[in-house]
C-alpha cells in the first residue's frame, strides 16, 4: 500500500492518494476517523440564570456543537475513565463559564469568545461562533462542562466536517469509435478532459467526479466509459479545527491497529477454548 499526500491551502484539511488498498481497508478508516477519534465537546452545562428569549435546552444543544481544541492524548474518554466511571473529573473533563449581561439599553450578542476555560490549551476552535442574543438587562450566566468523547456517542464529539474517499478515475476508450466530436469533453463539468488523435484523457484525474457525464455524452458511439483504477482512492478529511488532520488520522490508524491486535487475541483464545472442548 502507497500514499501519495496532495497539497491544499486549508490547514484543517487533508488530501491523498491511497493506492494498492481495498473498500473494506478505506471504509473502514472512514468509519473509525468520524466514530472513534475522541475529542472534547460540551456535555454538561450548570445553568445559574437565563433571562435570554433562547431556551435552557437550545443554549445547551448550541454549546455542545461548539468545537473545542483538544490536546492529544492529556484526556481519557469518560466512558472509559477509571478514575470517576464517567461522572466527571480532571482526567476526562474539563469546565468553561459563560456570563454575559447586557446594558438596560442596548443588545448583545453573545459568541463563543464570551466562554472562559480554566484550561489556557482548552478553547473554541472560533471566537465568532454565535450562542444567543441578549435583549437590554438580559443576562446568561451557567458553567459547561466539557468530556472527552467519540463521534459513535454523538456527532458532537465527531473530530471531522467531512470525511469520504472515491475511486481513483480511469478513461477506459476505444480509440477506433471515436469520431472526435469533442461532445465528451463538453460535458464535463471540470473541464479536464483532452482529446488528441482520438485519444482522451484526464488533464487533471484528482479533480475528476466520477459523474459519468462524459460516458452518457459518449453513449451513442459506446467509444469511452469513465472507470476507475482498482485498488487506487482519492480520500478527503476535513478537521472541525479540534485536532489537526494528521493526527485525526495518526489516531485513527492507530485505533484500527489496536482493534486488530484485540480481534487477534479474542480469536486465539476462542479457537484454543473450542479445541479444548473438542479434544
Amino acid at each position: 500500500m502507497e500514499i501519495e499526500l496532495i497539497k491544499t491551502k486549508d490547514k484543517n484539511k487533508l488530501h491523498f492518494v491511497i493506492k494498492g488498498s481495498n473498500d473494506t481497508f478505506v471504509n473502514a478508516l472512514r468509519r473509525t476517523i468520524i466514530s472513534d477519534v475522541p475529542i472534547l465537546a460540551i456535555e454538561d452545562i450548570i445553568l445559574v440564570e437565563n433571562t435570554s428569549p433562547v431556551l435552557d435546552e437550545m443554549v445547551a444543544h448550541r454549546l455542545g456543537l461548539i468545537p473545542l481544541t483538544t490536546p492529544m492524548d492529556e484526556f481519557t474518554v469518560a466512558s472509559e475513565c477509571e478514575n470517576c466511571g464517567g461522572e466527571g473529573c480532571h482526567v476526562c473533563s474539563v469546565s468553561l463559564t459563560l456570563d454575559v449581561e447586557a446594558n438596560d439599553d442596548e443588545t448583545l450578542n453573545i459568541y463563543s469568545k464570551d466562554l472562559i476555560s480554566n484550561d489556557a490549551k482548552i478553547v473554541p476552535v472560533s471566537d465568532k461562533i454565535q450562542i444567543a442574543k441578549l435583549g437590554p438587562g438580559q443576562k446568561i450566566t451557567l458553567e459547561a462542562i466539557a468530556m472527552m468523547g467519540r463521534g459513535s456517542e454523538h456527532a458532537k464529539w465527531s473530530p471531522v466536517v467531512t470525511c469520504s474517499y472515491r475511486y481513483y478515475p480511469k478513461v477506459i476508450q476505444d480509440p477506433s469509435k471515436c469520431t472526435g466530436c469533442d461532445e465528451c469533453v463538453d460535458a464535463c463539468p471540470k473541464k479536464i478532459l483532452k482529446v488528441t488523435k482520438k485519444v482522451v484523457k484526464l488533464t487533471t484525474p484528482l479533480e475528476c467526479l466520477l459523474c459519468d457525464l462524459c460516458t452518457k455524452a459518449c453513449a451513442p458511439y459506446e467509444s469511452l466509459v469513465m472507470g476507475k483504477v482498482d485498488g487506487d482512492y482519492v480520500f478527503l478529511l476535513e478537521s472541525t479545527g479540534s485536532i489537526s488532520p494528521k493526527d485525526i488520522f495518526k489516531k485513527a490508524t492507530e485505533i484500527l491497529k489496536n482493534k486488530a491486535k484485540d480481534f487477534e487475541t479474542a480469536y486465539k483464545i476462542a479457537h484454543e477454548n473450542f479445541t479444548k472442548k473438542k479434544n
